[in-house]
């Protein structure tokens, strides 16, 4: 009878212990690898073999036979062999991460045998819980805030999904934890595996790598990148792979290129560089990305995760710009243009942006999600709730896939599902500008930023969560639609709850940055008086209304959030 063997895999980094359980699964079935094999293995579902299973080591793809057999001549360029599993099947976990990888533990002129378990499932109809950013670094109680309250209200959500007969699956975009507090505040990556255990989190997860997720005492050079990565390789899986859940193909990809380049002054412990980066696809995973999709028809939707955005909207113009690296992004874009249905997950912003390529180009969207710490957790640290620096308060996405069918909703760790926006009376925010201290005190100081005080009577502005297009964004007064105009301003509410009390606060008034105004796309309206109320109504891609009335005058506090 098949048995499991645990393997502890002890990562002795930063002079902290971190210790990873990883399955070394080891089957009856046989294997006879032949000359020029270095891997070969098994994949199986209770106990009888799985044909047809991609198998990879990041460079070449293989199936498993009828056997459930695979063999690879594999050069062992990557640490780690991992399997595509296929729809109406979950790889086994016994943790919150599934066991769909395994480490190589041999020289890569020499054999080894990997084994894989797959469980059935119906996973046609599926939800995903898309979160990014969370960056944990055992600071502002953000293990607490992440294990206790946000847990508690993905747990509440996953229990809803299951209720509609919907298995759940979590998608988590990168930078779980945060490079600079390694060491200094002993978080290094492989914690966060061990905090979503200790959180008993509700779902598998399957995660990509940010660029705070990478190890920043590896000196820079030819071979930064990936050595920065095994730390996270060995607690969180391989830097790409691909998986199928229902009808969907999903594809993780890696975009941040580390490079860690040598730094005058060093402010963190145990850092040897600058923790810098750049943002590109490596032509190793767009040479894998082409195998992998080889045998994957151009009507089967494609959900592809990553940290970094691909596209951002050119201010207002409704044209869109690439903001990763032109020449590979392109090249991406190239490889995915056949296909029906294209949709990119990203984080890295803290933002929330969903742009759509023209239809005429491609059916691309990349889907840029706000940061579940927000602003690093420094707003809720301050006594009010979370906020991230375009002023959305933190959250995550929900994404129901009925078949092929693919539709996506925005949810708030701390606010009722049924609210999606922000609206101010701006008479108020006028008045907040030209009488708080703090804030007479703050543009003092800076002095580029916006004085709203200034601002014309009247105006109503709108910060909306998750603007989309081909959404419809309605302000009434007295039964009258009024004229709505997009804007790029800072968000008065991150001005007053983030900037003001991390600078006036904390008399901390030279942080790098803080000069350079934030701005962000905003919607505002011009009212005829300052004491009519007005509605406002947003309808998003699928159809679906929300309202609210907001009475006016409308004074302005910080009490409200």
């Amino acid at each position: 009878m098949k048995h499991l063997k645990l393997t502890l895999i002890t990562a002795a980094l930063f002079g902290v212990s971190c210790v990873y359980a990883q399955s070394s699964f080891r089957s009856n079935l046989p294997v006879k690898p032949g000359k020029g094999v270095t891997v070969a293995g098994t994949v199986e579902c209770d106990g009888k073999p799985v044909a047809g299973v991609a198998v990879s080591d990041g460079y070449e793809i293989t199936k498993t036979d009828r056997k459930g057999a695979y063999y690879l001549k594999s050069k062992k360029q990557n640490p780690q062999v991992f399997i595509t599993s296929p729809s109406g099947y979950e790889v086994w976990r016994d943790d919150v991460v599934p066991q769909f990888w395994a480490d190589f533990t041999e020289p890569a002129d020499k054999y080894e045998r990997h084994d894989f378990r797959l469980k059935k499932v119906d996973n046609e109809n599926h939800a995903l819980i898309v979160i990014t950013d969370v960056h944990l670094a055992n600071q502002r109680n953000d293990v607490d805030i992440f294990c206790g309250p946000y847990t508690d209200h993905i747990r509440q959500e996953v229990n809803k999904l299951n209720d509609e007969n919907f298995p759940v699956y979590t998608l988590n975009l990168g930078d779980s934890s945060w490079d600079g507090y390694w060491f200094g505040h002993n978080y290094p990556v492989g914690k966060f595996r061990e905090t979503m255990n200790k959180a008993n989190y509700p779902t598998a997860v399957y995660s990509v790598m940010g660029n705070h997720d990478n190890d920043p005492s590896v000196e820079a050079g030819e071979k930064a990148d990936f050595k920065a990565s095994l730390p996270y390789q060995r607690s969180l899986g391989p830097r790409y792979y691909s998986q199928n859940i229902g009808n969907v193909h999903y594809i993780f990809l890696d975009n941040i290129h580390y490079k860690n380049d040598p730094a005058g002054q060093l402010t963190y412990t145990g850092i040897t560089g600058k923790r810098n980066y750049t943002e590109d696809y490596t032509p190793e995973q767009l040479e894998w990305l082409k195998k992998d999709l080889a045998d994957v028809s151009y009507d089967t939707p494609l959900i592809i995760s990553m940290h970094g955005p691909m596209l951002r909207w050119k201010g207002t113009t409704g044209k869109y710009k690439i903001r990763t690296d032109e020449k590979s992004s392109r090249e991406l874009l190239e490889i995915l243009k056949p296909y029906k249905e294209v949709h990119a997950l990203t984080g890295h912003s803290h933002k929330q942006c969903l742009v759509r390529l023209p239809e005429e180009e491609q059916n691309f969207a990349d889907h840029n999600i706000s940061g579940a710490c927000g602003s690093w957790w420094k707003t809720r640290s301050t006594g009010l709730k979370n906020l991230c620096p375009d002023g959305t308060p933190v959250g995550y996405e929900v994404f129901k896939i009925n078949g092929s069918d693919i539709k996506w909703e925005h949810r708030t760790f701390e606010y009722d599902p049924s609210q999606q926006f922000f609206a101010w009376d701006m008479n108020g925010i006028k008045d907040y500008f030209k009488n708080n201290e703090e804030m007479k005190a703050f543009l003092t100081m800076y002095p580029e930023w916006t004085d709203y005080s200034d601002l014309p009577d009247n105006y109503i502005y709108v910060n909306l969560w998750a603007w989309d297009k081909k959404g419809k964004l309605k302000i009434t007064e007295n039964g009258k639609e009024l004229p709505v105009e997009m804007v790029i301003e800072e968000n008065p509410l991150y001005t007053a709850s983030y900037m003001v009390r991390n600078t006036v606060w904390l008399n901390d008034w030279d942080k790098k940055g803080y000069h350079a105004p934030r701005k962000f796309q905003l919607f505002r309206a011009k009212a005829s008086s300052p004491d009519a109320p007005v509605e406002i109504s947003w309808t998003d891609c699928f159809g679906k209304e929300t309202k609210s009335i907001l009475k006016r005058p409308a004074p302005f506090t910080l009490e409200t959030l």
